[in-house]
């Protein structure tokens, strides 16, 4: 069941929050929470019945491993915590890699003249889990440490409903935000509340605001994209070639399908959330604004940045413990965001040539102080230039399902095979026939570049919203045509599923 579904919209959502705010007017809270948490169970098993199970099983098992945690002494604690992540690292594994590293054994088996050849299970992989897997970590750390968790410290005791609610709130389930238990069980205690109104109703305009801008780039801008994206992987992948200008349309589509796809996800999510009451953390702010690649993951999927700062780069020492140390400990932290994104050697050089530009910043920022150019206009453009482009090739081989795909993607971008143009080569449905580009193709493009770089991001507006008639008008615009074009636009999954 996607947030931009007709069944969501007009069922799953309504009955939710009609259900919720019942039982919160008659003050039954627990019952509401209770309710909340069986319609986000709901909510997943949607997808796969399945998943309902996978998720239970992890949900009880780390509750009481917290509940453990949170009782035992700073030793016995230590291990149980290391029990625990072993636990949810080996439930990520298992789903995740698995055939990815029988895959491979199965290669390397053949090049010592072994070949075991054994059969790849091909495990179901339960969406969200590598969200909820690392959500659950950062509660067990901070269990252990005393840390985020205040009023737990002084209970000893996690109670079982809110800790449900907690990991399974249906808008931050499947693609995030991460969050940490101080960010969202103060507000559910709050929220019930009998001395708080019953429905907070500029949360609800604001929520209303926010959900029509990510639902309008969902299936408006980032569908539009999908459609020449695909087409053109397809063909590389394939085996075949694209034209430098078809080559070039295929990488900018993805970087923009992503863009707009990842961003109308949570904004749809905070919208969700505000709906009952609930801010979630903001997890996207103008990536494609940044000047460098350090700026770029402190914009871009900002809550795994924040977890893997707060549970991998400082407990590795971070920038402490001197310049060497400090640049393994970026080159790992942007290594594990590759691999953590998906199980295959496109991710794994993702990963790697993320590490080694976060790297090579950092040398940067060591001996040159970039603080003196930036009043330059061509510093600024130039560092944006740059920082860019190695995203929109980087992206590459986070799309292409196999290497083979893209490599060849790369060397129809850069000449490195030559595919004839057509006669009238300046005329888009001409030179970009293969994908299926038009003038509109164009069209698409120079809007998500102004969206990109000029206008304020959905965050900001959201936050200084004047609820009028203005503000009426523009978001029942934006849903009119994001529902109108659902009727006849393909089924897309939001692309952060697959993660």
């Amino acid at each position: 069941m996607l947030f931009s579904s007709y069944v969501f919209i007009f069922a799953f959502l309504p009955v939710t929050l009609i259900g919720f705010y019942i039982l919160k007017a008659y003050k039954f809270y627990t019952s509401a929470k209770v309710f909340l948490a069986l319609a986000s169970l709901f909510f997943y098993g949607y997808f796969k019945v399945e998943y309902i199970f996978i998720l239970a099983f992890s949900t009880i098992t780390n509750y009481f491993l917290a509940s453990w945690i949170l009782r035992k002494d700073h030793g016995e604690g230590y291990k149980l915590l290391c029990l625990g992540i072993t636990f949810n690292l080996i439930l990520l594994g298992v789903f995740k890699y698995t055939d990815f590293f029988l895959e491979n054994f199965n290669l390397f088996s053949k090049l010592i003249n072994l070949d075991f050849n054994i059969p790849l299970p091909h495990i179901l992989l339960p969406l969200g889990i590598s969200f909820f897997t690392f959500q659950k970590i950062a509660f067990l750390v901070d269990c252990y440490k005393k840390v985020n968790i205040d009023e737990l410290s002084k209970k000893k005791k996690i109670d079982f409903i809110d800790f449900c609610l907690f990991v399974s709130f249906f808008p931050q389930l499947i693609a995030g935000p991460i969050v940490h238990h101080k960010e969202m069980m103060p507000q559910f205690h709050s929220l019930l509340n009998k001395n708080n109104s019953l429905v907070n109703w500029e949360l609800m305009a604001k929520g209303l605001f926010i959900f029509s801008i990510g639902f309008f780039k969902k299936i408006f801008i980032a569908d539009n994209f999908a459609v020449w994206a695909n087409a053109g992987f397809k063909v590389v992948q394939d085996g075949s070639f694209l034209n430098i200008f078809e080559a070039w349309v295929t990488s900018l589509s993805y970087t923009f399908q992503l863009y707009f796809d990842f961003s109308g996800y949570c904004d749809m999510a905070i919208g969700l959330a505000l709906f009952f009451g609930i801010t979630l953390p903001s997890n996207f702010n103008s990536p494609y604004k940044a000047l460098n690649i350090a700026d770029f993951w402190r914009r871009w999927h900002i809550t795994l940045g924040r977890f893997l700062k707060d549970y991998l780069y400082i407990p590795l020492g971070g920038n402490r413990a001197g310049k060497i140390i400090n640049l393994r400990n970026l080159f790992i932290v942007a290594f594990v965001s590759g691999v953590w994104h998906g199980s295959g050697w496109g991710f794994v050089i993702w990963g790697i040539l993320h590490a080694l530009a976060m790297v090579s910043h950092r040398i940067y920022s060591f001996y040159i102080d970039g603080k003196k150019f930036l009043n330059s206009k061509i510093y600024k453009f130039l560092a944006w230039f740059i920082t860019f482009n190695f995203i929109n090739i980087t992206w590459i081989f986070f799309r292409s399902e196999n290497l083979t795909g893209a490599i060849n993607l790369l060397k129809s971008m850069f000449g490195i095979v030559w595919v004839e143009l057509p006669h009238k080569f300046y005329k888009a449905p001409d030179v970009l026939k293969t994908i299926g580009g038009n003038d509109k193709t164009i069209g698409f493009f120079i809007v998500a570049f102004i969206l990109c770089l000029v206008f304020k991001n959905s965050i900001d507006k959201t936050q200084n919203l004047k609820i009028n008639y203005k503000s009426a008008i523009f978001t029942a615009f934006l849903i009119f045509v994001a529902l109108t074009t659902l009727i006849y636009a393909p089924y897309v999954e939001f692309i952060y599923f697959n993660f």
